[in-house]
């Protein structure tokens, strides 16, 4: 019997960086009786019309895959294998919420899960004073809406540093209250189905940004129950099955700050922990069995 066949579709600059866990993955996937082929967003596309088809380098796709991994948040070629039914991680509906800053947190909110306090700014119409005033503090964060690794991230405390955040945001932002117990700090957790697969502690002695790609350094943590029950709830909100979950260190407890649906998984091998591929490939099984 011939194994499950499934995709992973990356951009293509992935194939250039010398730490791509292509070969990782495809191992891992193999160990668990499956042939995963590694392919690449950019040649691939859709055909709407008389005729459906999915086209690779121009030519018609005739054998689909059993399952398919998105590392990028291309949301028609997601809706496509949606349509045929084959499973995705993660879904389109759950990689625009993931994408979307402010319908993270709506989506959150709604769920009675514990956020900073966020204010819709895209296209401008608030001033310094007023989202000070809206965030309850002097100090706050201006975050480009569909940014990722850390990037642009602006702690902002005047009307001119504010501009120039919104400005290199290309006016697409969200303005969002400063947690100061956990400037520096926070806490990422992998989540895989329903179940908690790592996390560790983030930490920078030179920045309030803790990502690791922007310098950050990671060590093992002992996760508390409550903050395992905050990072399940929130990937169930957000409908990902395999995403990273990033919690702030507040003063009261645990705060959501962004749930990531296409999340690197290197850092937790940095403290010795190599095992989230292998329980990915397993939670894909288990949905295939179902079928």
């Amino acid at each position: 019997m011939e194994p499950i066949t499934g995709w992973i579709i990356y951009p293509r600059y992935t194939a250039g960086h010398s730490d791509n866990a292509f070969g990782w993955l495809t191992q891992e996937a193999a160990a668990a009786g499956m042939r995963l082929e590694v392919l690449f967003i950019e040649d691939l596309t859709v055909l709407y019309g008389a005729h459906h088809a999915l086209l690779h380098r121009g030519g018609t796709v005739e054998r689909m895959p059993s399952f398919v991994i998105m590392r990028t948040y291309d949301t028609v070629l997601s809706r496509y294998f949606e349509r045929l039914g084959i499973p995705v991680v993660n879904t389109a509906a759950a990689m625009e919420v993931c994408k979307n800053k402010m319908l993270t947190h709506e989506v959150l909110a709604a769920a009675g899960i514990p956020t900073p306090t966020t204010l819709y700014v895209e296209g401008g119409g608030y001033d310094y004073e007023t989202a000070a005033s809206l965030l309850g503090g002097g100090r706050f964060v201006v975050k480009r809406i569909d940014g990722a690794k850390g990037e642009d991230v602006y702690l902002v405390n005047d009307e001119t540093a504010m501009r120039t955040a919104v400005e290199r945001c290309g006016g697409r932002c969200v303005c969002q209250e400063f947690i100061a117990e956990s400037s520096g700090r926070d806490v990422r957790v992998w989540v895989v189905g329903t179940q908690v697969a790592g996390a560790v502690l983030r930490y920078s002695e030179t920045s309030f940004l803790s990502n690791f790609s922007q310098g950050g350094r990671v060590r093992a943590f002992d996760l508390p129950a409550e903050a395992a029950r905050l990072a399940v709830a929130s990937a169930r909100a957000t409908g990902t099955e395999f995403a990273g979950i990033d919690l702030l260190l507040g003063r009261e407890g645990f705060i959501v700050n962004e749930v990531n649906g296409n999340a690197g998984f290197r850092t937790l091998s940095r403290i010795g922990r190599n095992d989230i591929p292998r329980r990915l490939f397993d939670y894909i099984g288990s949905i295939l069995r179902k079928r």
